[in-house]
């Protein structure tokens, strides 16, 4: 159960935080889509669980889809925190 908890929030918080220190340094966005670019991994484990198939592949996938989720929830998170921190050029 543990482990279940540390797959959502680790991600989660790590995003949270990359997102937030991004939306502090550099104040732009374009530098604080970059945390979405970690939801390749979840997306790659997911394909990959999917066409090797097997004994309980379903879950595989849905585990891969949560860890997704959980990085686009705290980049979404984040970036309400920085909300209106961009600059307007």
């Amino acid at each position: 159960m543990e482990m279940l908890l540390l797959l959502f929030w680790g991600p989660l918080v790590g995003a949270l935080l990359l997102t937030l220190l991004l939306g502090k340094w550099t104040r732009r966005r374009w530098p604080m889509v970059l945390p979405l670019g970690f939801l390749v991994i979840p997306l790659a484990g997911g394909v990959y669980g999917w066409k090797q198939g097997g004994f309980l592949w379903q879950l595989e996938v849905a585990l891969w889809a949560m860890i997704g989720g959980a990085i686009f929830l705290g980049w979404l998170i984040g970036r309400a925190l920085c909300g209106g921190k961009e600059r307007k050029s």
